[in-house]
């Protein structure tokens, strides 16, 4: 056990053995009551280690150009529809046999 949990079993039997009206030739039953209560709490906090994330960078998805955005003119007047320009057609893959 670790100096931490014999501890608080040491400060845990002592607190039995002042509630019970410090009897004599009793410190051998504190010890174990107070052990059991103690392993009983620490068994029911998990442990809690870090947990460490990998976090990948976004994916580029396309190498289109962004399509031209319309604005309306100083008189209010919506101009016509601007085409973007299409999508370059791949080259299809050759298969190697």
């Amino acid at each position: 056990m670790t100096v931490d949990v014999d501890q608080r079993i040491r400060d845990r039997a002592y607190a039995i053995w002042l509630d019970e009206g410090c009897p004599e030739g009793r410190d051998a039953e504190h010890w174990f009551q107070a052990e059991r209560a103690i392993l009983a709490e620490t068994a029911a906090i998990p442990d809690r280690s870090p947990v460490m994330a990998v976090v990948k960078a976004p994916r580029k998805t396309t190498n289109a150009r962004p399509k031209a955005v319309k604005t309306a003119d100083q008189n209010g007047v919506e101009p016509e529809a601007v085409a973007a320009e299409p999508p370059k057609a791949r080259k299809p893959r050759v298969r190697k046999t």
